[in-house]
This record gives structure tokens, C-alpha cells and sequence, in this order.
């Protein structure tokens, strides 16, 4: 046998399917086995692809052992001649395993290969093409001379930023991702280094293969689809400490005697520096435009009471001592409002800056309205100072975002086309995957794989140029009819362009693109992302219900002699209260949405009962557009029906 496969895979069953369709066809005129190694994923990886591959070897371990452990289990299954261990995130050219093996086969000191990789938008990743981290190269790539100076052969010597990515070069570092080899060769070095965890094992093993006499090498002439990242995700501090303490590992193992051992010290303080400065970002980041908001509401509380001062008082002071603590107090009840109504958190959107801001505004003024006399100094002060500062935000967030040019992104994408590279047979499958996923009624549009088709919007030589013409949010290239050596090609146009692209494998089930995939039902639809599950609309929503119940309790009389069962009103204002349920919930039983509780109404207000099959679509749609104000409009043109609790009498029938 020719070539033997190992993947090792955790919690990327879709990443994995599209995966391995492009490895069937990279084998079609190849002897060759497929192993895929599951680290005990928690997402049903073995159940869900044993059926779609029957002919793919899958083991299972019962813990996760760690990408090294992992492999070398996999090794003693191994039948071919040559060993490729692949990330699952990655898709390869239907000429990928040909070339590089055709390759090795002619350079008979070649230890390893490793080919050009691009990331899922078509940037060529530098790692493809790698130095070994030793001592100089590591502290200047620490220290971020490496980012400063990317194309040095000095100071970049570590991503070999001098060499040209489209030449075979000689290099250190083989990447893990895609990384070739001769099964006599892994069997001499006993395979990866099971103190490396996850990362440093591919520099490892460059390393002993290198030492052990043979060369490895940079293939160029075959890209293969990196999504990096997804079979590693790298989270947080976590990722932070494994990756730090494996180039640590590496440091220690190979540079420690002699000359080096010194070198090897400022390597070490290096990464310790750099490891603390990344857990201060990390840690401090969510934070950053909070911090800069409270320093700009408390600076005009600031201006605009010195202005009283000089101004309106003609120089007398407030007399009252706890000025500067209080502006404090106030700048603080800004910022935890401002994150309640949801001005921190993901996606600029400009509508609910204004909203966020506006509503701490009236917080600020109604917490002082209830402060004894004793501990207000002026209410102009609080008021225009607020107001200033309110201004000076949403001007610099206004202009923060348009320096990303994502001002009125959330609009413009709404507006904007999905393009589905396929045949006309092959579009109506995905449209019909994408409508089962991603139930957003945007218009979806075919693109031609050849000149002849009259049917499509353009075909794919205008696809570059049609995409400057035209808003763009998406683009689907289906690995069918089209191969994925021609995808690649295309891919390369838009590295610098803002579209998302995304790879979906003819007769599959999924769709996948960098960070993000769809599936069909086989994810029971906990795979699409809901707009009712985003932290702010859940909590928005939950504060509708909140603020809305409380008035009606406040003002209940009114509402007894005006609705039809009064009790049952009251009641249901209770139950929203508790969290025993929601104003507004699903209209069908919904058990494959997000959960949300029991509604006293449905959002579809006083349509009468319909099919099954329409509530739940219109459930789907619901759940997916969700905007915690529309609630509140169902609520205010449904008011009769907030006394009759639509769904419970539903649930009883």
C-alpha cells in the first residue's frame, strides 16, 4: 500500500466531513487507507461519519490523548509506505497526494514534506514554510521583530520570510497539519514525543528527522485549505498556556548544553513575558471600551462641573465633599447600564449604541432624582455632563468602527447576495441545505462553472469582477462538478476582500468556512446560529419580560377592569416575573430550537392555529431574526391577549 492517512479529530465533525470527501478523491488513483482517530469528541463524531464513510478506519479513544498520544496509537494500524498526518480542518487538491508523493520519490533524502497552505478567506499562512525556533530566531519572533520586519531573512528567520512561498524549499519545520513522511523513518524516531500535548510535536519531529540525516521540505506546486484553528481552538488562557509551555518543552529538550544553554535562558524569560503580556490582553480586552467610556463620562462630569463653577456659580464651589467619589458612582452606573442594554458586547450596530446610551442617561438621572437632598450638588451638573459624555461616545465609536469599515455592516449584509458556485442541480441541494440551516430569506444566486450555462448569474472567470460590483456577504464553492484545484485558484482572488467563503462537498451534509458551518437536520438544528441565543438579545429579552410584568403589577387595577379575565392576567404577570415563563414564546412545541419558556402568547399573535408544519417553520424564522424589540411590539398589538395564555391552553388541548 502507497499511503496511509492518519486524522486526529475532536469536535469537528463537520470541518472532518468535508475533510475526508476531499481526501476520497485525492485517493481515487491511489492505493491508500484512511484512519481517523477521535479524542473522544463530545459532538458524536464516530456516529455521525461511520455511515457516510464505510470505507474510512475509525478508532476511537476513550479520553482525549493529545495530538501526539493520538498518532502514534493510530501508527500501529498503518499499512502504507508512506504516512500523511492531517489536520481535519484542512481540504487537499485532488492532486495533492500524487505530486507530493512523486516528489519524495525523487529526492530520496527527502525525511518530510509539507505543501503551501491557505487559510479559508485565501491567505497563504506562513507557517507553511518554517525554521526551527532556535535560540535567535525564537527570542526575535517573541519579541515581535518577526512581525516588524516579515520579509527579513535576520529577524523573520523563523517563518523563512525571505524565501518565495511559490518555490520547493528546503526548510526546518514540517507543519503538523499536512505533514508527509516515510513509514520507515516515523517507525526509526518511535513516532511524536508524547510530552508534547498539542503543538511544538510537528517541530519536533522535523527536528529528529533532520538530526536522524534526512532533509525535510516545502512542496509548492499543491495548496491545500487550512481553516486554522478549528481542530485547536484556541481558547483563551488555556491555549495560551499549552502553546507557551510546548515551545518551553522544545527549548529545553534540544537547546541545553553549552553556548545555547545561556541563549535558552532569554528564550525562556522571553516566553514568559510574552505569555503574561498575552493573558494581560486576554484578561483585559473584553474590558478596554468600558474603561475608556467610564474615563470619558467621568472627564466630562469633570469639564462640565469646573465650567458651573467658573461659569454659572461666578467661581463658588459645590461646597459638598463628596464630589469626585460621586462622579464615580455615576460613571460606574453608566457603564453597568451600557452593558445590561448591550453597548459592549459583539458587532457594532449603531441602533443599539444610541439605545445602550440613552437608556444609561435616564438611569443616571433617575438614580439622582432619588438621592436625599443631603447628597445632590446640582442637577445641570449631572444632566449636561452626562449628555456631553454620551456625545463623546457614540462619536468616538462612530469613528472607531468607520476606521473597520463595519459602520453599518449589519445593514449592508442583510442587503446583500449569497453566490453559490455550482452546477443547477448542484445549487438546489444547497439551497435547499441552507434554507434547513440558515433560514434568513436573503437571495441566493447561481454561479456558472462554464461559459455555456445561461441560466446562472455569471460564470466563474467574472466572479472576481462581479464581486466589486455587486454587495457580497457570501460565496459557496460546491466541490463537485468543480474541483477543488480549481476552487483554490479562485480562493487566491479574494485574500483582501471582505467576503466570507465557504466549501461545501457534493452529496454531503454540512458547509463549512472559516469559524463557522451549517449542517442539515443530521445537528437536529443546534447548529444554526439563532439570533434568540446571543447573549444580549436573551438578556434583553429577559428585561422586556422583567419591566413589563413590573408595570402591570403597578398598574394592575387598569388593566383588571380592562381585560377580559383579569385574574389570569395577573397571574401570568407573576409567572413572567419568577421566570416561569415569557410573554412572548414559540407557537408549535419547537424541541430543535433554543430553549426559551413557555409563552403566555405566541409571536404570532392572534393568528389562529394553523399546521404543525407552518408554526414550526414559522418558529425557525422567529428564533433566527429575533430582536427583543419586536416582543415588545407583539406585546403592545396583542395586548387583549395577555389574560388568556394562548400557548397553555394549547398544551392542555
Amino acid at each position: 500500500m502507497q499511503l496511509s492517512i492518519i486524522i486526529v479529530s475532536y469536535n469537528v465533525k463537520f470541518f472532518l466531513e468535508q475533510c475526508l470527501h476531499s481526501v476520497h478523491k485525492a485517493l481515487l488513483d491511489l492505493e491508500g487507507e484512511v484512519i481517523v482517530i477521535d479524542n473522544h469528541s463530545p459532538d458524536n463524531s464516530i456516529a455521525y461519519l461511520k455511515p457516510r464513510f464505510p470505507a474510512v478506519q475509525f478508532i476511537e479513544n476513550n479520553e482525549n490523548l493529545g495530538f501526539a498520544k493520538a498518532n502514534n496509537r493510530a501508527l500501529t494500524y498503518v499499512k502504507g509506505e508512506y504516512v500523511l498526518f492531517l489536520n481535519p480542518d484542512t481540504l487537499v487538491a485532488e492532486n495533492c497526494f500524487s505530486l507530493c508523493l512523486d516528489f519524495l520519490k525523487q529526492n530520496q533524502q527527502a525525511g518530510a514534506v509539507g505543501v503551501k497552505m491557505i487559510d479559508g478567506m485565501g491567505r497563504f499562512l506562513p507557517e507553511s514554510k518554517r525554521s526551527f525556533p532556535s535560540p535567535l530566531p525564537s527570542f526575535y519572533k517573541l519579541i515581535g521583530l518577526a512581525t516588524l520586519f516579515p520579509q527579513s531573512s535576520i529577524f523573520n528567520k523563523y517563518a523563512l520570510g525571505n524565501l518565495n512561498k511559490n518555490e520547493n524549499q528546503k526548510v526546518g519545520v514540517v507543519a503538523g497539519a499536512f505533514f508527509l513522511v516515510q513509514k520507515k523513518i516515523i517507525d526509526e524516531l518511535n513516532g511524536f514525543d508524547v510530552d508534547f500535548f498539542m503543538y511544538g510535536e510537528d517541530i519536533d519531529l522535523s527536528y529528529r528527522i533532520q538530526k536522524a540525516g534526512y532533509q525535510n521540505y516545502y512542496f509548492a506546486k499543491t495548496d491545500i485549505v487550512h481553516f486554522k484553528g478549528e481542530s485547536s481552538r484556541k481558547e483563551g488562557l488555556k491555549y495560551v498556556k499549552t502553546f507557551y509551555a510546548a515551545m518551553l518543552v522544545f527549548v529545553q529538550k534540544h537547546y541545553s548544553s553549552g553556548s545555547a544553554k545561556l541563549i535558552s535562558y532569554f528564550i525562556q524569560f522571553a516566553i514568559a513575558v510574552r505569555a503574561l503580556l498575552t493573558i494581560l490582553n486576554k484578561t483585559l480586552k473584553p474590558y478596554i471600551l468600558s474603561i475608556i467610556d467610564f474615563i470619558i463620562i467621568w472627564a466630562s462630569f469633570k469639564a462640565v462641573s469646573l465650567f458651573w463653577i467658573y461659569q454659572i456659580r461666578n467661581g463658588k464651589s459645590f461646597g459638598f465633599e463628596y464630589l469626585y467619589p460621586s462622579f464615580t458612582f455615576f460613571s460606574f452606573l453608566y457603564i453597568l447600564l451600557a452593558a445590561i442594554t448591550g453597548m459592549y458586547d459583539k458587532g457594532y450596530h449603531i441602533i443599539k449604541i444610541i439605545f445602550s446610551a440613552l437608556v444609561s442617561m435616564v438611569g443616571i438621572l433617575a438614580m439622582y432624582s432619588l438621592l436625599p437632598e443631603t447628597l445632590r450638588f446640582s442637577r445641570g451638573v449631572i444632566l449636561w455632563g452626562g449628555l456631553m459624555g454620551v456625545m463623546l461616545i457614540l462619536l468616538y465609536k462612530f469613528l472607531l468602527a468607520k476606521s473597520r469599515s463595519k459602520v453599518f455592516e449589519y445593514a449592508s449584509r442583510q442587503k446583500s447576495k449569497t453566490l453559490i458556485v455550482a452546477t443547477e442541480k448542484e445549487f438546489s441541494e444547497i439551497v435547499k441545505l441552507l434554507k434547513q440551516t440558515m433560514p434568513d430569506y436573503q437571495s441566493y444566486s447561481r454561479i456558472s462553472i462554464d461559459n455555456l450555462d445561461k441560466q446562472a448569474l455569471c460564470n466563474l472567470k467574472d466572479l472576481a469582477r462581479l464581486e466589486k460590483t455587486m454587495p457580497v456577504s457570501k460565496i459557496i464553492f460546491c466541490v463537485g462538478s468543480l474541483s477543488l484545484i480549481e476552487i483554490i485558484k479562485q480562493i487566491k482572488n479574494f485574500e483582501n476582500r471582505d467576503v466570507r467563503l465557504f466549501f461545501h462537498a457534493n452529496g454531503s451534509q454540512s458547509i463549512v468556512g472559516s469559524g463557522s458551518y451549517y449542517s442539515s437536520g443530521h445537528s437536529n438544528g443546534q447548529d444554526i446560529q439563532y439570533r434568540i441565543q446571543q447573549t444580549y438579545q436573551k438578556r434583553m429579552k429577559r428585561m422586556l419580560d422583567i419591566v413589563m410584568s413590573v408595570f402591570f403589577i403597578l398598574t394592575f387595577p387598569i388593566h383588571w377592569m380592562i381585560q377580559k379575565n383579569g385574574l389570569t392576567f395577573f397571574r401570568n404577570a407573576f409567572s413572567v416575573l419568577k421566570g416561569d415563563k415569557t410573554w412572548i414564546g414559540y407557537a408549535s412545541h419547537a424541541e430543535l430550537l433554543p430553549s426559551i419558556n413557555r409563552g403566555v402568547m405566541t409571536h404570532l399573535g392572534n393568528i389562529p392555529v394553523l399546521q404543525e408544519d407552518f408554526l414550526k417553520n414559522a418558529d425557525i424564522v422567529y428564533a433566527y431574526n429575533f430582536e427583543w424589540w419586536k416582543d415588545l411590539l407583539i406585546i403592545l398589538q396583542n395586548y387583549a391577549l395577555l389574560g388568556i395564555s394562548v400557548n397553555e391552553s394549547k398544551t392542555d388541548e
